[in-house]
């Protein structure tokens, strides 16, 4: 059965990572097959028997996912109404989320005549005109709202979120924009929402008690509420390898456990008319069980909570019928357990760390002699967990945190003993001063965390490593986890170094390479040499909602290409799109200096000058020359102040222009525009830009177009396109391919999308 199970395991993975559904029949005919073979033919044991187990846990798996995919599938928002706007009624689903100056919240639409999905995400931001803030409203609350509907689309880059995809994981088929609303009486009130009513209520209370910092601590400890959690409280958890601790986890849920079974079997046991009819051990172990499960339903039942509320369910199960399971096949079975329910669980990180971990606590307590001390077994559990998790983290987060263990080794007791308990005191009672009591040990924690935190060493950053160096690394941390006497044990260590000294391969001396970033409606553009980074704008800020494509996108794709360092950061012009996510750069990567355009005044820049034409540098034997504009020229509209930045190397050419529009494209042209291999077009190809004369003279081969998907602009314009793709250039579009990668070698250009590696069967396609 063990085996049976991760083979079907492999089949979720193999359906969750594909670009096209499989074809159920078929699926169905390879399980109807298999399955006859297995039992009727192969009855006894033996490598064929194996085989055929293997292979139809695979197809069970895939069949299962695909069917549950397709199910999905047919709930997502209709194309027909993409961008559509309509008036409809419903309720709220779960917890409403403040955003910036708004609400997010999930929307459960009545049925109508107009086929909706089941649920839709909404953002609710008051008019830009009005005073007065937004309603207040909870779980349950039914509303007639006018909504702007819209599909959920990805952002394809290098170490990218896919929105998409988690939204489809999430079950929610659509979102949309809240334009009028007006609040209904009424509403269901069935387990899920007054259980979400529960959660509601007591995230209001803390929030009431405790202030804000501590508040947002002790809502995520006590109903798995994180969205209170600022970026800074962030950056000290991850750093430090703890932020396991403000996500109810397998270690909150088996405090609870633990706590309901003494309490039960301390009490059962006096009172001897309860202990005759049952015995306080199987008293404690329901109590336990029951504790569990009320406190995922509390938290929400993430992946981890759902991991350890399956292991105390069928741990405690075979202890109630005298049943001794092995630890292993608790853990495969929670493993069912989690992916049955939720195919979708195996594209979340929680779930890979989850199980790893637990994992990785068995390797390394069990199947030993003798007892360790304390300490010895805290120590081993430690190590154990970062061995298996460190090639994770890497993979996922490319960063891990090097002081975790001693991080951990201070704050899961302080947390156990110290927060946990006196949080639900104050859940449970009603009264404050728990709450209080807990909220100042965990200020106390997370001001030691702050410290450790700021240690210069505290981070292992790690480009995005090749799936088999990471594959290759687990197989080295666990082989290191194996007991003393295993053959060449050492040689696990070996196995981790590969992964830990990779580095992406960098352009020989006199090449570059580019990438245009798929930002949306904006531009950000990489360029490397053999030593040196330079980012050409840096994306937009996200106003009303928060966040920016700094902090979302750019950042996390110069931690995935293994950049520790710009050595210059160009803002072309004080555009939005252009500038907005410069100080969420400026903060997660070093800027060694910088070059802004006219008019630019965004604070913290190193080191700023001017871009004026006819001055430039040399790196590693590539040329970057400015085109645009004159030192002395005195230009109105803003996109015409542009920094127009030329590369050049043999044989290898990139012209980057910013917005100018058609009458700078003009003064160029006068002072010999030189031709362009790669362009990036002109203001997003905007119909201002891009005239015929500019096209002709740049001759380029590829033309790249910075635009987001159903822009308001209608960016690129036909027009435009045409134009481009008349002169001979082949067409590229950060909305349709992603983020677009240019090499430049001798052989020739080599122009590569992200999207189709890693477009998957939900994501929209037009």
């Amino acid at each position: 059965m063990q085996m049976a199970i991760l083979a079907a395991l492999c089949g979720v993975l193999l359906v969750q990572h594909s670009a096209d559904l499989p074809d159920a029949a078929l699926l169905g005919v390879l399980v109807a097959t298999t399955a006859a073979l297995r039992w009727r033919i192969f009855a006894r044991r033996g490598l064929a028997r194996l085989v055929l187990t293997l292979l139809l846990g695979l197809a069970i798996g895939a069949l299962y996912t695909t069917v549950r995919a397709q199910w999905r599938m047919d709930d997502l928002l209709a194309s027909t109404l993409d961008g559509h706007t309509m008036t409809i009624d419903g309720e709220v689903v779960g917890l409403p989320r403040h955003s910036g100056e708004g609400m997010r919240f999930t929307f459960a639409p009545d049925p109508a005549e107009v086929t909706l999905p089941a649920l839709l995400a909404l953002s609710w931001y008051p008019p830009r005109a009005a005073e007065a803030p937004l309603p207040s409203f909870g779980p349950g609350q039914r509303m007639r709202l006018t909504l702007r509907l819209r599909r959920h689309v990805s952002h394809f880059n290098p170490g990218g979120f896919d929105y998409a995809g988690w939204q489809f994981a999430r079950g929610i088929g659509g979102g949309g924009f809240v334009r009028e609303a007006v609040l209904l009486d009424g509403g269901s009130r069935g387990p899920g929402q007054r259980i979400d009513a529960l959660r509601d209520r007591l995230c209001a209370r803390i929030a009431t008690v405790l202030d804000a910092p501590s508040a947002a601590l002790v809502s995520a400890l006590a109903i798995g509420d994180q969205s209170a959690i600022d970026a800074q409280q962030w950056r000290v958890l991850r750093t430090t390898g703890t932020a396991h601790l403000v996500a109810i986890s397998g270690l909150h849920v088996s405090i609870v456990a633990a706590l309901a079974a003494v309490l039960t079997g301390g009490l059962w046991r006096r009172m001897p008319a309860l202990a005759l009819r049952l015995p306080a051990q199987r008293a404690a172990l329901c109590a336990a069980t029951l504790a569990a499960l009320g406190y995922g339903a509390l938290a929400g039942f993430g992946i981890p909570v759902t991991r350890a509320v399956l292991m105390v369910t069928v741990a405690t199960s075979a202890l109630l019928v005298a049943r001794r399971v092995p630890a292993r096949q608790v853990l495969l079975l929670a493993l069912a357990g989690v992916v049955g329910f939720d195919p979708w669980a195996v594209l979340s990180a929680g779930f890979w760390l989850s199980f790893g971990a637990v994992a990785a606590l068995m390797l390394a307590l069990t199947g030993r002699r003798g007892a360790p001390s304390r300490a010895v077994g805290f120590a081993r559990a430690q190590w154990g967990i970062t061995l298996v998790t460190a090639p994770l983290l890497l993979c996922l987060f490319g960063a891990m945190s090097l002081v975790a263990p001693l991080a951990n080794a201070i704050a899961i007791p302080v947390v156990s003993v110290g927060v946990v308990p006196w949080v639900l005191a104050g859940v449970l009672s009603g009264i404050d001063a728990p709450l209080h009591v807990a909220a100042a040990v965990m200020d106390a924690l997370f001001a030691l965390l702050e410290m450790m935190a700021d240690w210069p060493w505290a981070q292992w950053t790690q480009a995005e490593a090749p799936l088999a160096l990471v594959a290759l690394a687990l197989v080295g941390g666990v082989w290191l986890l194996l007991p003393r006497g295993t053959p060449l044990r050492a040689l696990g260590a070996v196995a981790m170094l590969p992964m830990l000294l990779w580095s992406p391969p960098r352009p020989p001396p006199g090449r570059f390479e580019a990438t245009v970033l798929d930002v949306g409606q904006g531009l950000a553009v990489h360029v490397r040499t053999r030593r040196h980074e330079l980012l050409y704008d840096s994306g937009r800020a996200y106003f009303r909602g928060g966040g920016d494509a700094g902090e979302r996108v750019v950042a996390p794709y110069l931690r995935a290409v293994g950049v520790g360092r710009v050595d210059r950061l160009v803002l072309s012009h004080d555009d939005n799109d252009h500038v907005g996510g410069a100080g969420s750069v400026i903060d997660a990567v070093p800027v060694v200096r910088t070059s802004v355009g006219e008019g630019v005044a965004v604070i913290g820049l190193p080191s700023p000058e001017r871009c004026v034409a006819g001055t430039g540098w040399d790196w590693d034997g590539v040329r970057f020359a400015w085109l645009h504009p004159l030192g002395d020229a005195l230009i109105e509209r803003d996109n015409n102040r542009s920094c127009v930045l030329y590369v050049h190397g043999p044989g290898a050419s990139l012209l980057l222009p910013g917005d100018i529009e058609a009458r700078i494209e003009a003064d160029l042209l006068r002072r010999a525009l030189p031709a362009s291999r790669v362009v990036v077009a002109p203001h997003h190809g905007s119909k201002t830009s891009s005239s015929a004369a500019f096209v002709a003279a740049s001759a380029a081969d590829h033309v790249i177009f910075a635009s987001g998907r159903n822009n308001p602009f209608g960016h690129p314009a036909k027009a435009v396109v045409a134009r481009w793709s008349a002169a001979g250039a082949q067409i590229w579009r950060t909305d349709a391919d992603g983020a677009v990668h240019v090499r430049f070698a001798d052989d020739g250009i080599d122009v590569s999308a992200q999207a189709p590696l890693r477009r998957r069967y939900w994501h929209v396609r037009d």
